[in-house]
C-alpha cells in the first residue's frame, strides 16, 4: 500500500523540465497546497447545500474547476499562472462569502492569509511584495466596506459562530499542512543534494585514483622514452650532447645518434604533430626502425633514402592523420663530409667556433616534404664538408617558438644570430640557449617540447 501511495504522489515531486531546480520546494509546497484547496472546496459544496446558501454551493462548483486548472498548470511547470488562478479564486470567494452571510463567517481570513504563503515562493523580492500589497489592500477594502454589511442572506447566529471556528480551524490547518509539506520538500531536496554531493565525492575520489594510476603510466612511458634516448658523447672524432625538456609527460619529439660501421654516424631529430600518447607511439616507433635500421630497401648512409622509406612506412592516414619533420643527416669521418636531408623541418646549424666577427652560422636544410604526408613524395639530400672547428645543432621548432613576455614571438633568425654570437659565461651553449629561453618567455614551461642535440666534430 505504501509503494502505491509513493507512486500515485510521485508527480508532485517530478519537477518539470522548464523549471530550474531552485523550484522544486515551491513547486512542491504548491502541489499539496492545491490539491487540499480543491479538496476543501467540494466539501464545502455539501456544506453550503446542507445551511441553504445554494448560490455559494454553486460557488464551490467553479471553485474545484478553477483548483483543477491550477493544478493542471501547476504540473506542467506553469506556477506562476497556477498561483495566479488560485489567488484569483480565493479573492473572489472571500469575497461573496462576506458579501452573502457576513463578515463574522469568517471568510475574511484567507486573504490575509495568503501574503504569507506567497513569501514561500522562490519568486523576487518584489513581485512577493506587490501581490502581497494587493492581497492586504483587498483585506482593508472589506474590512471598511462590509464588516458592517447587512449579508443579503440571514443564517442563524449560531451556524455563523460555527463558520467562523471551522475558519479559523481550517486557516490553522491548512497553515501547518503547508508548512508539513514544505518541510518535507525541504528535507527531501536536502536529502537529495546529500546524497548527490556524496556521489560527486565518490566519482571525484576514483577520478583522482584513476588520474594517479594514468600519471604514473605516463611517468612510466616518459621515462621509457627518455631511456631509449643515447647518452652523450664526451670524447672521440664525434662528441655530443643534448637537452630534452617536453612540454607534456609524453611529447611528440625524439632523437638519436649512432655509428652505422666505423666510417658512418647518423644524427636524426624528429617532431611528430601534436602531444601525449599517440605522438609519442609514433615518435618511439619510427626510433626503434632508425636504431634497428629496419627499413627495407634502404641504405642508411643515403639520408634522402631513408626520409622516402619512412614516409612510405608511416602514412599519416594510418597514424590517426599524424605526421611529422625530421632532420637526419650522416657524417662520413674519413672525408668530414656531412650528407643530410630534411623533411619539413627547421634547418640545421652549423656554427664555426672561430672567435671571428664574420663568422655566420650555415642553414643545413632541403625542400622536402613533410613525413607521412604525401604518399608519392620524393627527397633530395645535399653534402658539406665539416671543419675540425665546426658544431653542428639540430633542433625542433620548440627551441626557437618562444612567445615573449610582450607577445610577440622569438623568431628564427633571431635565434640564429643568438646561437651565433652567444656568450656561456661558463655555461654550455645549450645551458645558456635554455636559460635566455626561459627568461624572454617569463616561463618555467613551454608550449611545445624543448629539444636540441650538439654535435661536435674533433
Amino acid at each position: 500500500m505504501k509503494i502505491y501511495v509513493q507512486k500515485l504522489f510521485q508527480p508532485f515531486y517530478e519537477l518539470p523540465a522548464n523549471l530550474p531546480s531552485s523550484y522544486l520546494r515551491s513547486y512542491v509546497f504548491t502541489n499539496y497546497a492545491f490539491l487540499l484547496c480543491g479538496i476543501l472546496h467540494f466539501t464545502g459544496i455539501f456544506i453550503f447545500s446542507f445551511v441553504g446558501v445554494k448560490i455559494l454551493a454553486l460557488y464551490n462548483i467553479a471553485s474545484v474547476v478553477i483548483w483543477a486548472f491550477a493544478i493542471f498548470f501547476n504540473f506542467k511547470g506553469y506556477i506562476k499562472t497556477s498561483f495566479a488562478l488560485a489567488n484569483i479564486e480565493i479573492m473572489i470567494h472571500a469575497w461573496l462569502c462576506t458579501l452573502i452571510i457576513g463578515w463574522n463567517a469568517g471568510w475574511h481570513f484567507y486573504i490575509a492569509g495568503v501574503p504569507l504563503l506567497i513569501f514561500l515562493t522562490p519568486w523576487p523580492l518584489g513581485g512577493k511584495l506587490i501581490l502581497s500589497a494587493i492581497n492586504s489592500g483587498l483585506y482593508l477594502l472589506l474590512f471598511y466596506s462590509l464588516q458592517y454589511f447587512t449579508p443579503s442572506i440571514s443564517i442563524e447566529p449560531t451556524t455563523i459562530n460555527a463558520f467562523n471556528y471551522l475558519n479559523i480551524f481550517f486557516i490553522c490547518f491548512v497553515f501547518s499542512y503547508f508548512a508539513y509539506h514544505y518541510r518535507a520538500a525541504v528535507i527531501r531536496a536536502e536529502n537529495d543534494l546529500i546524497q548527490e554531493h556524496r556521489k560527486t565525492e565518490e566519482a571525484l575520489i576514483e577520478r583522482d585514483k584513476v588520474l594517479v594510476h594514468l600519471n604514473e603510466e605516463l611517468a612510466e612511458a616518459a621515462g621509457y622514452v627518455k631511456n631509449m634516448l643515447p647518452q652523450p658523447i664526451n670524447e672521440g672524432a664525434v662528441r655530443t650532447d643534448w637537452r630534452f625538456i617536453p612540454s607534456t609527460a609524453l611529447g611528440g619529439d625524439a632523437f638519436g645518434y649512432h655509428w652505422i660501421d666505423n666510417n658512418h654516424f647518423a644524427i636524426y631529430l624528429l617532431d611528430v604533430s601534436g602531444h601525449g600518447v599517440g605522438a609519442a607511439l609514433l615518435s618511439v616507433s619510427v626510433m626503434n626502425v632508425l636504431r634497428s635500421q629496419t627499413l627495407p630497401n634502404t641504405d642508411f648512409k643515403k639520408p634522402e633514402q631513408v626520409l622516402e622509406a619512412l614516409n612510405i612506412t608511416f602514412p599519416g592516414e594510418e597514424n590517426n592523420d599524424m605526421f611529422f619533420t625530421m632532420w637526419y643527416g650522416v657524417y662520413k669521418k674519413s672525408t668530414r663530409e656531412l650528407s643530410y636531408a630534411s623533411g619539413g623541418h627547421p634547418p640545421a646549424l652549423l656554427l664555426s667556433n672561430s672567435t671571428t666577427d664574420n663568422s655566420k652560422a650555415i642553414l643545413l636544410r632541403t625542400p622536402n616534404y613533410i613525413i607521412g604526408g604525401m604518399a608519392e613524395a620524393t627527397y633530395e639530400k645535399k653534402d658539406c664538408l665539416v671543419g675540425d672547428r665546426n658544431t653542428l645543432y639540430i633542433f625542433s621548432d620548440g627551441v626557437y617558438e618562444v612567445e615573449k613576455s610582450d607577445g610577440s614571438m622569438w623568431r628564427f633568425q633571431e635565434f640564429a644570430d643568438f646561437m651565433n654570437k652567444v656568450e656561456t659565461d661558463g655555461q654550455s651553449i645549450l645551458d645558456s640557449l635554455f636559460s635566455y629561453a626561459k627568461k624572454i618567455g617569463n616561463s618555467e614551461k613551454f608550449e611545445d617540447d624543448f629539444t636540441i642535440i650538439e654535435v661536435a666534430f674533433g
